[in-house]
C-alpha cells in the first residue's frame, strides 16, 4: 500500500514538473520574444570607404564598406550592433587604418533577419555568422590567403564575430565590445518573472539555480524552434579553445550587468586568450564615447602583441 502511494505521489510530482516546464517555458519565452532592443539613434556622417557588393552562394548581395591600406597583409572586419549600420565602424574602429589594417565593415541590415515588426533582430543567429564567413572567404580573393584577419564587433556584432572566429584559421584576434549570453539574459527574466507568474510558488522570490538553468535551457530551445533560427550560444563557445579575445564592457551597462559580465569571464576556459576592459560609468555601447583614449590604447596594445 505504501509503495503504491509512493509511486502515485512520484507520478503526480513528475507529471506536474513536466506540465510546468511546458507551460512556463512558453509563457516566459513569450515575454522574451516581445523584447525589442532599441539602441540610441545616432546621426552618422558618411564613413570613408568604397562600397562593395559581395555575393553569397545563393547570389544574395552583401553590402560592405572597404577602406584599403596599400601593401598591408592584415584586415579588420567590423560587425555593427542591431539597429546600427555599416557606417558605424568609424565610431569604434577609427584608429585601425592608422595601425596598418585594411578596414571592411559588413552590412547586416539587409538580410531576412531584419524583416517584420518583431523579428528578434537583436539576437545573433547562425545565418548572420554564415553571412560573415562569406565575407571572410571573399577576402581571400580580394587580397590573399596570407592576409590575417581580426574581427571587431559591437554587442550583437560581437557575438557574430566570436562565433565566426572558430571557422577560419586566419583569424588572429577578436575584439568584442558588449559580448553577451542569450542564456544569461533568459535567466535574468526567469528570476524576475517566475516569482510572479508561477503558481503555486514553492520557492518565493529566490528560485534555485537548477530550476533557473532548466527553464533557461528549455526556453533557449523553444525560442529557436518557434522562430526557426539557430541562435549563437556564447557560453558554449567560451568553454572551447578560441582565438585571442578582448571583451569590453561598460561598468554601468544595464543590458549586460556586472553579474553577467563576471559570468562570461568565469566560464571562459581559454584564460591565456582572454582579456577584459571594463570602462567606469559606461552603459551599453558607451565605452568608446566615455573613455576614448583608454578604449583605443587597450585595443591597439592587444593587437600589436599579436600582429606587430
Amino acid at each position: 500500500m505504501i509503495n503504491i502511494l509512493l509511486v502515485t505521489f512520484l507520478a503526480v510530482i513528475s507529471g506536474y514538473a513536466v506540465y510546468s516546464i511546458f507551460k512556463y517555458t512558453r509563457v516566459i519565452s513569450g515575454i522574451f520574444f516581445s523584447l525589442v532592443y532599441t539602441p540610441a539613434s545616432e546621426l552618422l556622417p558618411s564613413s570613408p570607404g568604397e562600397k562593395v557588393v559581395i555575393l553569397d552562394s545563393a547570389d544574395k548581395e552583401i553590402e560592405a564598406l572597404l577602406l584599403e591600406k596599400k601593401g598591408s597583409k592584415k584586415i579588420a572586419i567590423f560587425c555593427h550592433d542591431s539597429g546600427a549600420s555599416k557606417e558605424s565602424w568609424e565610431k569604434y574602429a577609427y584608429f585601425l587604418p592608422e595601425l596598418g589594417y585594411h578596414m571592411l565593415s559588413v552590412d547586416f541590415t539587409q538580410g531576412p533577419e531584419e524583416s517584420g515588426d518583431n523579428s528578434l533582430s537583436q539576437w545573433p543567429a547562425q545565418e548572420e555568422v554564415e553571412r560573415l564567413l562569406t565575407v571572410m572567404r571573399w577576402t581571400k580573393k580580394a587580397f590573399s590567403e596570407e592576409t590575417k584577419i581580426i574581427l571587431f564587433g559591437v554587442s550583437k556584432g560581437a557575438n557574430i564575430c566570436f562565433a565566426a572566429s572558430f571557422q577560419d584559421p586566419r583569424v588572429v584576434a577578436v575584439v568584442a565590445d558588449g559580448l553577451f549570453s542569450m542564456k544569461e539574459i533568459f535567466r535574468d527574466y526567469i528570476r524576475k518573472w517566475a516569482p510572479i507568474l508561477v503558481r503555486p510558488n514553492f520557492f518565493g522570490d529566490h528560485y534555485p539555480a537548477w530550476i533557473v538553468n532548466t527553464f533557461s535551457l528549455s526556453g533557449f530551445w523553444y525560442c529557436q524552434k518557434k522562430s526557426g533560427k539557430k541562435f549563437i550560444d556564447v557560453e558554449k563557445l567560451l568553454r572551447r579553445k578560441h582565438a585571442p579575445l578582448l571583451m569590453i564592457h561598460g561598468e554601468a551597462d544595464d543590458y549586460i550587468p556586472a553579474a553577467h559580465q563576471q559570468l562570461l569571464e568565469k566560464i571562459n576556459q581559454d584564460k591565456r586568450s582572454g582579456l577584459r576592459l571594463v570602462v567606469p560609468k559606461a552603459g551599453h555601447n558607451e565605452s568608446v564615447s566615455l573613455s576614448r583614449q583608454a578604449y583605443e590604447k587597450n585595443i591597439s596594445d592587444f593587437l600589436r602583441k599579436l600582429l606587430p
